[in-house]
């Protein structure tokens, strides 16, 4: 935004990163307004000409080739700008400028399109007790996805909608029956609500891959917590995305690819992203099924089966009404178990809302059958092992 002819503006948050066309054009208007005359000078500023202005300043440098590499460039404002070299520390401003190192490599400094994603699920590594932080995403637009505001987790403690995965010393958050949180494309947002201090980065969907691990060196905040968690990973977990998700199929449909499946079910792997079936086929450690209900067409979640089996018995009622109820509490348990996130792309799957729904209707005239709340519908879900599992039995040392 030009605001005088010598005074233009590209605003964004402190302590929060732009997104990258908006550097990319502070650089072509500084640029422009250098070339015009040898004297021209360009004097960049923020609330305290540091973090905010050194993001600018360095990519600026890389523009004009001053510095072959994002370090280098980085290096020289910090040294220029503050005696003890402290100007632009934030992991995620600095992660930024290397993104643009990597535009002006790699895309001929042409900004490209978000890559679009869904965004899965976190895993916390090497995870102590005291870490079990609410979570929200959001972008440049505002929020995806909170936890404090989803109807399955609002009414939650963080300590009950994180999980204990197989391995030691990991705990992981999704929804269970849902495709993902969020759909991403470009720059967004994960911020870390915790009661010993938040924490949270930005990131960008083409820059980067489907499984990123953060270290503490590279969330914002995190170094000024009250107590330390050495080793502490966050790990973010993609899938690619390419158009709406899938619109429910009937119960017949269902029922039909539950039969054809119950012999050899369908396996996808995207970026990482393994069904169980082929995790248990290969024994591959590198897989990604931790946020896979697949596991759960096999054992599924316990309480759900046996309230679905309880429904299924109770219908002993003669007449046609009856078979019509029995047809439907079957088609249910079908499409219950059926209900993964790792069949995205590979099978439609019903959503949990309009399984309860599904539910209520069918269990409004079967005696003796309840259908469970939200709440205990997701604690029971998440609660079977099966829905978090990594397709390897390797412990994960906890330190």
């Amino acid at each position: 935004m030009i605001l005088l002819p010598q005074v233009a503006s590209f605003p964004f948050d402190d302590h929060n990163c732009p997104p990258i066309q908006l550097i990319i054009s502070f650089c072509h208007s500084a640029y422009s307004w250098l070339k015009q005359d040898i004297e021209n000078v360009v004097v960049v500023h923020c609330k305290a000409g540091m973090a905010r202005t050194g993001l600018m300043i360095s990519s600026l440098l890389l523009y004009l080739k001053f510095f072959p590499t994002a370090e280098e460039s980085i290096d020289y404002y910090n040294q220029k700008r503050c005696v003890d070299g402290k100007g632009l520390v934030l992991p995620s401003q600095i992660r930024y400028v290397k993104y643009f190192e990597r535009v002006q490599t790699y895309f001929n400094g042409e900004n490209q399109p978000g890559r679009r994603c869904l965004l899965r699920g976190f895993r916390l590594h090497r995870c102590p007790y005291w870490i079990r932080p609410h979570i929200t995403v959001s972008d440049h637009s505002g929020v995806l996805f909170s936890t404090k505001k989803h109807p399955r987790t609002k009414d939650l403690s963080s300590e009950d909608f994180w999980f204990t995965a197989p391995k030691k010393g990991v705990m992981v958050f999704a929804l269970p029956g849902e495709p993902g949180l969020a759909e991403l494309a470009g720059d967004f947002k994960i911020h870390f609500h915790d009661r010993q201090g938040d924490f949270y980065c930005w990131l960008n969907t083409t820059m980067m891959e489907n499984r990123k691990i953060l270290n503490t060196g590279d969330l914002d905040g995190f170094d000024k917590r009250k107590l330390p968690s050495p080793g502490f990973q966050v790990e973010v977990v993609l899938v690619d995305y390419n158009g709406p998700v899938p619109a429910s199929p009937s119960s017949e449909t269902v029922t039909k690819k539950s039969d054809e499946s119950s012999g050899s079910a369908p396996a996808l792997v995207n970026h990482g992203v393994a069904a169980p079936n082929e995790n248990k086929e290969t024994g591959n450690p590198d897989n990604d099924d931790v946020f896979s209900d697949g596991e759960a067409e096999e054992g599924g979640s316990s309480k759900s089966k046996k309230a679905l089996a309880a429904g299924g018995t109770a219908s002993t009622t003669s007449g046609s009404e009856t078979k019509n109820n029995s047809d439907k509490v079957a088609n249910l348990a079908h499409a219950t178990e059926k209900v993964s996130l790792g069949n995205v792309g590979a099978q439609p799957a019903e959503s949990t809302s309009e399984l309860q729904k599904e539910a209520a209707a069918v269990g409004g005239g079967i005696p003796g059958h309840e259908v469970p709340n939200t709440e205990s519908e997701f604690k029971a879900m998440a609660a079977d092992a099966s829905v978090f599992s990594f397709g390897d039995e390797d412990d994960y040392e906890s330190e």
